[in-house]
């Protein structure tokens, strides 16, 4: 991943070590914000004490993976995106291949009005039957591992363990952990 190539003129404006307000400033959060992110651990840093006092020194490389990781940034075309894909298919096998309602709400935990608030949005193809619409399950899979989706603030258990099964098959075949042992989901 290149963060360059998303946060070119961050790299230029900013010094390579940044402080709470500069995270501030990057991230778009207030103070408080950036004070619970680095003392919960989600983004690390070191302590400095000099003669005027003490001073945290924190990455911009690790306040801009933090920023990454927080947009979903990946590529369609990444492992980590091209293997999500293909555990969401071994995970939803037994599913048909024409999906109605009821059953995005088994697979996914939302309620029918969040999906038809998601069919009215057009966030994946639908064909629409005499009674609702139907969703071909390869479309909905790509919906699965959109950054929309990656990226909802209030998630259902149900996709909550989707994700820590995900992570954890990730690790066994060897992949890079994106949120790494310290940064859980």
């Amino acid at each position: 991943m290149d963060l360059m190539k998303y946060y070119a003129p961050i790299f230029e404006k900013y010094p390579e070590f940044v402080t709470q307000e500069q995270m501030g400033e990057i991230c778009g959060i207030c103070k408080k914000t950036a004070y619970t992110l680095v003392y919960s651990g989600k983004i690390p840093y070191t302590v400095e004490t000099d003669r005027l006092g003490r001073t945290h020194r924190i990455k911009l490389t690790d306040v801009l993976l933090y920023l990454y990781e927080k947009e979903c940034r990946q590529e369609p075309d990444s492992p980590y995106i091209i293997e999500m894909k293909s555990f969401y298919e071994k995970e939803f096998a037994g599913f048909p291949d024409l999906l109605i309602v009821k059953d995005i709400e088994d697979m996914t935990g939302f309620s029918s009005t969040c999906i038809c608030n998601w069919i009215g949005r057009k966030l994946f193809r639908t064909i629409p039957l005499k009674k609702g619409y139907g969703i071909p399950k390869c479309c909905f899979i790509d919906f699965l591992v959109s950054p929309y989706y990656r990226s909802i603030k209030n998630k259902t258990p149900l996709q909550k363990n989707h994700l820590k099964a995900f992570e954890k098959w990730w690790r066994e075949k060897g992949g890079e952990t994106i949120h790494g042992p310290e940064r859980p989901l």
